[in-house]
């Protein structure tokens, strides 16, 4: 089958035979284009169905992840730019993709930040561990990675070395077995990292560590080339071999021959360096410009390479020469490899066929052995990797499986869907990357979906093998939201993550305490401010659960029913600013519920497929694939706002509740200057307000309400910037590694941002007004007003103007910025009815035009 470049050939295959081409790989090709390759790929996988075979579902999963990453990215009209524009734009990477030497992961925050100055950084706040199973036999774990590296003590296991590396997230070391971990490549944290090997697994003398950058399994992510450590992985600098923005190249997992020797594949090309990687040389050119070289094996001199398209090739001169043994294979997909102790290659195609090829033998020849594995699915080699020892194949997919019979019987040893002892196997993270062997005897280690697990079978013939999760520690978490409650040092948060369902912190026995809640992919959350113990988990394509008592020993929650027919894959819920029984779905349209979720009405605003929603109040913003809505009546009418930008989308919006003509938006792709845009009328008209930020993806834009002056957040694809008044945009605060923010929560109640990042977990900072710059004189304590009683229990609260000449105005607002009551307070006693007011912690802000006095009060 001759190979295609075209787009309208790319097109064809999409349609004939959507799942046999590499859609990931359309990113480089000249003239895709990602609104008819979305189109098109849909219309052939059909209606997601969540009762549908595991290998169906899987599919739909990996296409809606990859159209999720580059849907902010695309222009106006589907064209795809490079994955890597922003970090250039930023001057993080040059034009040839070498990292910025100047650069490193403090000096990456921007020096001229208030918050930076001031010393504010951020913290991690979990889970820094695996969750609580809470019940639930498959759980979830920490986060995808790619490959693993071991150095090992001479004495004492518990002081080897180990390292993982993430296609998003960077590297991890552990000097203790992997009992605690710490990354070392933070300022690269949002470029993937597909391999790591070193020249040397002598703890005494570790040589030189190479990485190999990128996504290649998922392609989320372009490479910028192959980067080297020579003081035991903890700094990396580039090789020769680095990209610039137009190549979008692909590296491969590497080969390591020795300090100096290493072997990499790209797009077209096998490349090898013998001195370090100063300089790089073709050994192999394929013929097509995408055939993905790698993954590759080596035993001895002998290396066997795959592409993307069925090929494998063989070099007997450790990477000198090479030659084909396989052109184009019929599966048009890659094998995985590996050699036993003897040194036979076994290679195992898409289909799950596993071939020998001795190259001892006088006519070196692949021969099929056995017969095609069961339960095999590489999802389009998303997930594919083989391991051979002492007779026993262990083979890494969707689940792992083995054969202890030369291929003749398969078995499900490491199952996702573990239910109970019951169940084949044992319980292992769905999807492996890499599998490789590890000590005496029948054990491996492997990575997946999940972290880093180390599994040991008693005997050729054990099929539920012993499972040791060994990546705890290891914060690569890919958030897609997160929601919050009103204490930061308690049970407030609940998160949904690609693949590992959600997290929720609950008490358990008195201590904050991670548990699991399960959803698959989970893609929106929400908690009730008034009663935290109710919780809501969206999973992909509309589906929804609801905790009323929390998650704790409810793992799955009550299934609602909503209007999921045609509903986003990455869904958006949002929750009624000061009515929190109301919920809004973002679904085929907007939908709204008043009763938690249970019923759902349309509220058919007409603006397409909902991809964001915002409101506060009765004001209601959405924004569709068709349109951008607006309501001031809780959706009984709508009425049309205007784009920013005529070259870009909207993809987030905000709005000032207490006056709602001021809206704030920021727009896709990338359009230098264009990033953040305000309005003071409703949306017809819009200024641009980007100045001082760099040409990057912009995610979401968030305005602190109910302040004495406008002050923004923005996520990006590279951390978060804020503005103050009318100054420039600066990043904020100091330590949060460089990865996509995907959403954003300001905790009013205890002034902080809670950001869910895509790859490196949650994290907070303080931003109360003063950290922030903003100057505010507080009140003194003498004229302070008095607010009593507190807690509030018979629905009275009273607010005495101790000087006689003072008049302040006040507003009264919640955890989420929700104002549930404002007005004006005159000199003495002044009594405010709150019996209508739900239980929760409140923020009192008073003001008499010159001085501040805010204060928290608690209703029961």
């Amino acid at each position: 089958m001759k190979k295609t470049i075209t787009f309208l050939l790319l097109v064809f295959t999409i349609v004939s035979h959507s799942q046999s081409i590499d859609y990931k790989s359309a990113t480089t090709l000249k003239g895709s284009n990602y609104y008819e390759i979305v189109n098109q790929v849909r219309e052939e996988l059909g209606a997601y169905n969540k009762n549908a075979s595991k290998t169906e579902i899987k599919k739909h999963k990996q296409f809606e992840r990859w159209a999720y990453f580059w849907k902010d990215r695309v222009d106006v009209d589907g064209n795809f730019p490079n994955a890597f524009t922003g970090w250039y734009n930023s001057g993080i990477i040059d034009a040839k993709g070498r990292v910025n030497q100047n650069l490193n992961a403090s000096k990456l925050n921007n020096t001229n930040s208030k918050t930076s100055n001031s010393g504010q950084s951020w913290s991690n706040i979990g889970p820094q561990e695996v969750p609580d199973a809470n019940g639930y036999p498959n759980n979830p774990q920490l986060g995808r990675l790619t490959n693993f590296l071991r150095y090992e003590h001479a004495t004492d296991a518990n002081q080897n070395v180990l390292f993982v590396s993430a296609p998003v997230g960077g590297v991890w070391k552990s000097t203790n077995n992997g009992t605690t971990w710490t990354p070392k490549l933070d300022f690269l944290a949002g470029i993937g990292v597909t391999d790591i090997k070193s020249s040397s697994t002598d703890i005494n003398n570790p040589g030189i560590i190479y990485i190999s950058t990128g996504d290649y399994d998922a392609k989320h992510i372009n490479s910028i080339g192959v980067y080297k450590s020579t003081d035991f992985g903890e700094t990396y600098q580039p090789t020769d071999l680095t990209f610039s923005l137009e190549d979008k190249e692909i590296t491969s997992n590497l080969i390591v021959i020795d300090a100096n020797t290493v072997i990499v594949g790209t797009n077209k090309y096998i490349k090898k360096t013998t001195n370090g990687g100063t300089t790089w040389t073709n050994v192999f050119a394929h013929n097509y410009d995408d055939a993905v070289l790698g993954k590759f094996h080596r035993n001895g001199n002998n290396i066997m390479c795959s592409d993307s398209w069925g090929g494998l090739f063989f070099s007997s001169n450790n990477g000198t020469t090479w030659s084909t043994l396989i052109s184009e294979g019929n599966d048009t997909a890659r094998h995985a490899i590996t050699t036993d102790e003897t040194g036979v290659f076994y290679v195992q195609n898409d289909n799950g066929q596993v071939s020998t090829y001795n190259p001892a033998a006088a006519t070196p020849a692949l021969a099929n052995l056995g017969v095609l594995a069961t339960g095999y699915s590489t999802q389009g080699s998303y997930n594919q990797c083989l391991a051979v020892k002492n007779g026993l194949i262990v083979s890494g997919v969707v689940d792992g499986i083995n054969s202890d019979d030369s291929g003749n019987t398969w078995y499900v040893t490491l199952n996702n869907s573990w239910s109970d002892n019951t169940s084949e196997g044992s319980y292992g993270h769905a999807d492996i990357h890499e599998i490789g062997t590890l000590d005496s005897g029948y054990s491996f280690w492997n990575v997946n979906d999940g972290g880093l697990n180390f599994v040991t079978y008693s005997n050729i013939a054990d099929e539920k093998p012993t499972v040791e999760y060994k990546s705890n520690g290891v914060i690569v978490t890919q958030l897609y939201s997160v929601a919050i409650t009103p204490e930061t040092s308690t049970d407030n948060i609940i998160m949904g993550n690609q693949d590992n369902d959600g997290y929720s912190l609950e008490m358990v026995g008195g201590t904050p305490t991670w548990v699991t809640a399960g959803a698959g992919d989970g893609t929106c959350t929400a908690i009730d401010y008034s009663n935290p113990q109710i919780r809501y988990l969206g999973a992909q394509n509309g589906a929804l659960t609801r905790a009323d008592n929390g998650f704790l020993g409810d793992v799955w929650g009550t299934s609602l029913t909503t209007p999921t027919a045609g509903a986003p894959f990455v869904w958006t819920l949002k929750m009624h600013s000061t009515i929190p029984t109301t919920l809004y779905g973002g679904f085929a349209d907007v939908y709204k519920s008043t009763n938690k979720g249970d019923t759902w009405s349309n509220l058919n605003s007409g603006a397409g497929k909902i991809e964001y929603i915002e409101t506060f109040g009765d004001n209601l913003f959405v924004i569709g694939e068709t349109a951008v809505k607006k309501s001031s009546n809780d959706g009984a009418s709508w009425s049309s706002v205007n784009q920013p930008e005529a070259s870009a989308k909207m993809n987030s919006i905000s709005l000032d509740q207490n006056n709602t003509n001021t809206l704030y938006a920021t727009v896709n792709g990338y359009i230098d200057g264009s990033k953040v845009f305000k309005s003071i009328d409703g949306g017809s008209n819009w200024t641009n307000i980007s100045d001082g930020l760099p040409n990057i993806i912009t995610k979401q834009v968030v305005l602190k309400q109910n302040q004495g002056q406008e002050i923004l957040f923005l996520g990006t694809e590279l951390g978060v910037y804020f503005k103050t008044g009318t100054d420039n945009w600066a990043k904020l605060g100091e330590g949060l590694p460089n990865v996509v923010v995907n959403d954003i929560e300001i905790n009013y109640t205890q002034d902080k941002l809670v950001v869910g990042t895509y790859g490196r977990g949650l994290w907070e900072i303080s931003v109360s007004n003063n950290t922030l710059g903003v100057d505010e004189v507080q009140v003194s304590t003498v004229d302070a007003p008095s607010v009593y009683p507190n807690p509030v229990n018979e629905g009275v609260l009273n607010i005495k103007i101790n000087n006689s000449s003072n008049h302040f105005n006040y507003k009264m607002y919640n955890v989420i910025g929700g104002l549930v009551k404002n007005g004006k307070l005159n000199s003495g006693v002044n009594t405010l009815d709150v019996s209508n007011v739900a239980t929760g912690i409140y923020v009192v802000r008073m003001t008499d035009g010159n001085t501040v006095s805010t204060q928290k009060i608690i209703i029961k």
